[in-house]
This record gives C-alpha cells, structure tokens and sequence, in this order.
C-alpha cells in the first residue's frame, strides 16, 4: 500500500458519500459518533496493545535507524467468512431507525469501496489498521505519509500483531477489527475532504474528532 491507495480511498469515498450518504449526517439524529469511536476503535486499540502501537508509528514517522522485519506480510492475512457485520455498530451513531438504515448502507458501501481500491491489501489486519492510522494522521495533524512511511509503518504493525499473538485470537474478533477499522478510516477521509470541498465545518470537525479519538485510542500523539 503507498500514499496513491490513500489519495484513491478518498476520492472514492467523497463520490460515495456525496451520491448516496451525506444527507443523514447533519440530521438531529446524527449524535453520538463520539460514542461510536471510542468503543469500536478503542476495542480494536485494547486488543492490539495501544503501547506497542505507538512506538510502531513513532518508527514510522522519525526511524531512528533502518527498520528490520520478522515476518511476511501474510502473516497478517486471514480468510474472510460470510459477509459483514460492522456497519451495524457504525450505524449506532445515528438514533432514528430510518437513518440508521441509511446510515449501516453507507457504511457496507465505504468498506467496499476500500476493499475495492487495487494496491490495498485485502483481508489483512495490518493494511487496516496502516489505512485507519494513516487517514487519522493525516486529517487530525495534517500529517501525509510518504510511499516509504507507509510501508514502514504496515510492517511495523505486521510484525508487532504477530508478536502480540493478535492473529491467533478467535477468527470473528479478527474480522471485526478489520471491518471496523476500514469503515472508520474511510468514514474519517470521506468526511474530512467533503467538509473542505463544501466549506462544511460541521463535517470538517466531525473528522477531526473522529480521527482524534482513533489517535488517542492507539497512544499517538
């Protein structure tokens, strides 16, 4: 993955979100995606140690020297079962049923659209969560990561979820934090770029705030 899948993501999420879900995120129903974050994301931090996480990113961003790495990218794949489930819980940010329907499609339809992009590395932990830390930076700090960063900071991630024994954990509980961190990242970038495009500080400091919590979550400062 390098800073074009990141720059195709976005583009493709602000067409998705201006065809099909950008209504329902300024009704009054549209309240509790602070909730939403930091349960979701903050699950996902817990389970792959938010320390760890830090000093993965830190690498990343300033290396100290050239990094070395454990293991195969694949060590982090898994196989993908049935279809997903996580636009529920994206869904919980809304209140009324109408707009929570709405709001679960729009979410199903951000996490196709990643899954979608060519050069993303589909059904891999650490490609998510490189995705989800990346777009947090990069709306939340205005930190756009080089094609080498990126590719720093997935094997960092790669090795430290096989070191933490994450990838031997129950396959559902690895699904769900794939899904959940591509549907925040995308979410997160969609919302950022349409905010600018619009003049729309309302989605503009949704995104910020979303992808505040998501840093915070994982330690990065």
């Amino acid at each position: 993955m390098d800073a074009k899948v990141m720059q195709m993501i976005t583009a493709l999420v602000i067409w998705t979100l201006g065809n099909e879900a950008q209504a329902q995120f300024f009704t009054p129903s549209f309240q509790d995606y602070r909730t939403y974050a930091q349960r979701s994301v903050g699950y996902v931090a817990a389970t792959v140690q938010p320390d760890f996480t830090s000093r993965t990113v830190q690498q990343a961003l300033s290396p100290a020297a050239p990094a070395k790495y454990k293991y195969a990218l694949s060590k982090t794949d898994f196989a993908f079962k049935g279809s997903p489930t996580q636009q529920k819980n994206c869904a919980a940010m809304v209140q009324k049923p109408s707009d929570q329907r709405q709001m679960a499609a729009a979410c199903l339809q951000l996490f196709n659209v990643a899954q979608g992009i060519p050069d993303f590395r589909k059904n891999n932990l650490a490609a998510a969560l490189t995705l989800l830390i990346g777009l947090s930076l990069q709306v939340s700090k205005g930190t756009e990561l080089t094609d080498a960063q990126i590719a720093t900071l997935q094997r960092g991630l790669n090795d430290m979820l096989v070191d933490a024994g994450v990838m031997k954990g129950k396959p559902a509980d690895i699904q769900a934090m794939y899904e959940t961190s591509v549907m925040t990242g995308a979410l997160i970038a969609g919302l950022a770029q349409n905010g600018t495009d619009e003049g729309n500080t309302t989605m503009t400091d949704i995104a910020k705030g979303l992808a505040g919590i998501v840093l915070k979550g994982f330690k990065v400062e």
